[in-house]
């Protein structure tokens, strides 16, 4: 086999030449002269830059480099349509009318009687007619008819009474007229109430949930008297105390003996500290309560308070007490044992 570039014979075995290194045309294998149509069949590459011819299934050219062609793929058989049958029109043999002599599908007239035979080859040659089994049918259910909803006048919507807004908490002390949150139930100021205008609200709209009751069919039981007010607002009513500690978080009262110093913290047996009022039932153990907080001095119409060293500090009226230093306590005033609040009422 010779070489292209430098002409020298090689082996025809050979891929590339002896002597430059030149890769070799491969001779083409003939193909087989029976093929099925149906498998495709290798071509040699022939390359499109320099005409080398290349082995079948190369991408690119051995001479060049230059990148093959794929064969063309082979166009795909196009199954033919199906023929469309024509409908076969029969000649329709005519009858005149008249005299019953057979006629031509064209004629016009009778050629016996002369009559005409338009009429007869219009009706006789007419498309069929679909012939179509009509069944009763049967009606469809009728649907329920729905009642319109009834439309309430003005005058009978405005007579259902709409629920009464809540009363909104006061925002102001009515003893002292000192600034108050709405969730407080008594001042911090002067320890007054605040729950006093809801429960009359209560107390007035039971009258008129009552007298929007019907009436129950009598029986043969009497009535159930009303019970006695005065005797119950006389059992209710709270008893005077004398000095005291409220807890405007749970709304409960601190008795505090005297003439003397009444010790205040929190219980500890195992100190052996055992306070004249334990804050421990009132959040003082979360609150940061020490064993001994404070000490009150009840006299005669005067009251002192003094902190004892606490750990988290004694508040007189939002004012941090020195320790050891007495302070005059007045009526209202409040307290605070580290996060735990109270209000002194001097009786």
């Amino acid at each position: 086999m010779k070489c292209p570039k430098c002409g020298n014979e090689n082996q025809s075995d050979a891929v590339f030449c002896d002597q430059c290194g030149q890769r070799l045309a491969q001779p083409v294998t003939p193909l087989p002269e029976a093929v099925s149509a149906d498998q495709p069949t290798a071509q040699a590459g022939t390359c499109t830059r320099c005409g080398g011819v290349n082995t079948p299934g190369e991408l690119f050219c051995g001479e060049c480099g230059a990148p093959l062609e794929g064969p063309a793929p082979e166009a795909a058989a196009v199954a033919a349509a199906p023929a469309v049958m024509q409908p076969v029109v029969e000649p329709v043999a005519l009858a005149c009318p008249r005299c019953g002599a057979q006629a031509e599908p064209d004629d016009a007239f009778c050629a016996k009687c002369g009559a005409a035979l338009a009429a007869a080859s219009t009706t006789e040659t007419g498309q069929p007619t679909a012939t179509v089994n009509e069944q009763t049918a049967e009606p469809a259910p009728a649907e329920p008819s729905v009642a319109p909803a009834p439309v309430l006048s003005p005058e009978a919507s405005q007579s259902l009474g709409e629920p009464e807004a809540a009363p909104s908490a006061p925002s102001e002390c009515p003893s002292c007229g000192a600034h108050v949150a709405p969730e407080d139930a008594f001042c911090d100021f002067c320890g007054a109430a605040l729950v006093g205008p809801a429960a009359a609200t209560v107390t007035s709209s039971a009258p008129a949930a009552s007298s929007a009751t019907p009436a129950k069919a009598e029986t043969g039981m009497p009535p159930a008297q009303p019970a006695d007010l005065t005797a119950t607002a006389a059992i209710t009513a709270p008893t005077p105390v004398g000095p005291h500690l409220l807890v405007p978080d749970s709304g409960a009262t601190i008795a505090l003996s005297g003439p003397g110093e009444v010790l205040v913290g929190r219980e500890d047996p195992f100190s052996n500290t055992f306070p004249d009022v334990d804050l421990t039932p009132h959040g003082g153990e979360a609150g940061g309560v020490s064993r001994r907080h404070f000490k009150i001095t009840v006299g005669e119409g005067q009251f002192a308070i003094q902190d004892l060293n606490s750990t988290n500090a004694t508040w007189l009226n939002r004012t941090r007490l020195q320790p050891g230093l007495p302070v005059a306590l007045h009526d209202g005033d409040e307290i605070r044992a580290g996060k735990v609040k109270l209000v002194f009422r001097a009786g």
